[in-house]
């Protein structure tokens, strides 16, 4: 992958100890990363002790795993003969697929547990791309010593979340990593293109119940059989978790539907929309119910 990452962007060896000692110096670590280790330490994880917890009973036949694997099978060519690990997690932390480049690099991430059935979830292994990207929602970047488990600060990973298009939660992660002195910023769009595949797979997979609540509902709007009963004083639970539902489904960028039960016993629905004179998303909502 052309446009390797400056290893001078990685924090020094003796940064983690530091901060376990309590002299860390303010900048001397990118803010999430940071933020990360407080969580973790926080935990009672500690370098030496943080591992990747094998899970149990799993459904390796799920809905988020029959969505990514024709997109893993089609990406397979992506990392093929190179040092690179792509992996798919659940919203968990549980790694359900992995694609490996090269099985030398294969062994090297079976020995850090990167693989199915366990969890790397930020509670068992500490400050991963892959954990931090559940718990952010967001594409997150770890490199070398910023890994928390002493394990991990050869690799360096990109991950990003999934998102269930229609309902707009958090389905999973998929994440990227090899070798940090193999990393480079092409990780970041193979993670993004891959999750982005993901989401199209599981909208193509949603039962037609789903599938006709969404058209009945436009069929409603157009009608004008919604009513239009927003309450003038909303509480500001309600208000926080308008605003969080409408930026998740404006960081989808496509249509898709939400219903938000209210404290007062009314449903919000809300629908977002591509704007024909833009590339932005509409987010309307209306409320029924008690």
């Amino acid at each position: 992958m052309a446009g390797v990452l400056d290893a001078r962007q990685q924090p020094a060896d003796e940064i983690l100890e530091r901060f376990l000692d309590g002299r860390l110096a303010g900048g001397d670590v990118r803010a999430p990363i940071l933020h990360s280790w407080q969580r973790c330490q926080a935990a009672g994880l500690t370098p030496d002790t943080a591992r990747p917890r094998l899970s149990n009973d799993l459904d390796f036949d799920c809905e988020l795993v029959r969505a990514a694997r024709p997109v893993f099978e089609q990406l397979r060519t992506a990392v093929a003969g190179t040092p690179v690990g792509m992996f798919l997690g659940d919203a968990a932390g549980v790694v359900f697929l992995r694609n490996v480049g090269e099985k030398s690099q294969g062994r090297i991430l079976d020995a850090v547990g990167a693989a199915p059935g366990f969890s790397y979830a930020e509670p068992d292994i500490g400050t991963t791309a892959f954990g931090s990207a559940l718990v952010e929602r967001r594409t997150c970047r770890v490199s070398g010593n910023e890994h928390f488990s002493a394990d991990l600060h050869g690799l360096t990973a990109v991950a990003t979340p999934i998102r269930n298009p229609l309902s707009g939660r958090l389905a999973g992660v998929i994440s990227i990593t090899c070798p940090t002195d193999r990393a480079s910023e092409a990780m970041t769009a193979l993670a993004l293109q891959s999750a982005a595949g993901v989401e199209q797979r599981l909208l193509d997979l949603s039962s037609d119940h789903e599938r006709a609540l969404m058209e009945e509902f436009l069929q409603a709007k157009s009608s004008g059989a919604v009513p239009d009963t927003a309450p003038r004083d909303l509480s500001r639970h309600d208000r926080l978790a308008l605003e969080d539902a409408a930026v998740r489904l404006v960081a989808q960028g496509r249509e898709a539907l939400v219903d938000v039960t209210l404290s007062d016993g009314r449903v919000a629905t809300l629908l977002a929309q591509p704007m024909s004179d833009s590339t932005g998303i509409a987010v309307e909502v209306w409320f029924t119910g008690a």
